[in-house]
């Protein structure tokens, strides 16, 4: 009898997410920023800045909760606030220079524990979990951000 796919995803993305989550410390002029902070950063799109209520949207958190977390991250210098020049009333979000460095050096992820995991593969096993891992990646970049939502870019396209 085959398993439900939707049980096995969702036992299987904590157990993935905790082995190759990175226990680095990152650090700010404003202090630690923790991995939800991280997360959020991780929303914003490097070419294309949102606003609020579609940032809140896509974390699936209240309006006031993504108010208070970008709040901290502008103070933190990592994210920016820019007027939207064709609506002066709409408020652009964006990446820093300094937050688009703290994604880049510091992921969540811990590429040598990625690394590490897939090592332990066989070439077939490796193959088909990036190919799956891919596969929902794109599913979930179009869930969040809308159907004509930019592609994951993956190492081989830089």
């Amino acid at each position: 009898m085959p398993s439900d796919p939707v049980r096995q995803v969702v036992d299987a993305l904590p157990v993935l997410h905790h082995a190759v989550r990175s226990r680095a410390d990152r650090r700010t002029g404003e202090g630690q920023v923790s991995d939800h902070q991280v997360t959020v950063l991780g929303q914003l799109d490097r070419a294309e800045p949102s606003t609020l209520t579609e940032l809140a949207g896509r974390m699936r958190v209240a309006l006031p909760t993504m108010s208070l977390l970008v709040e901290r991250l502008v103070r933190a210098g990592l994210l920016r606030r820019d007027r939207d020049t064709a609506d002066r009333r709409r408020v652009l979000l964006r990446l820093s220079a300094a937050g688009g460095r703290l994604l880049a050096g510091r992921s969540s992820i811990d590429a040598g524990r990625v690394r590490a995991l897939l090592a332990g593969l066989t070439p077939a096993e490796r193959a088909a979990g990036v190919e799956g891992l891919t596969t929902l990646a794109r599913a979930a970049r179009r869930l969040t951000h809308g159907p004509g939502a930019s592609p994951i870019r993956t190492q081989e396209d830089e």
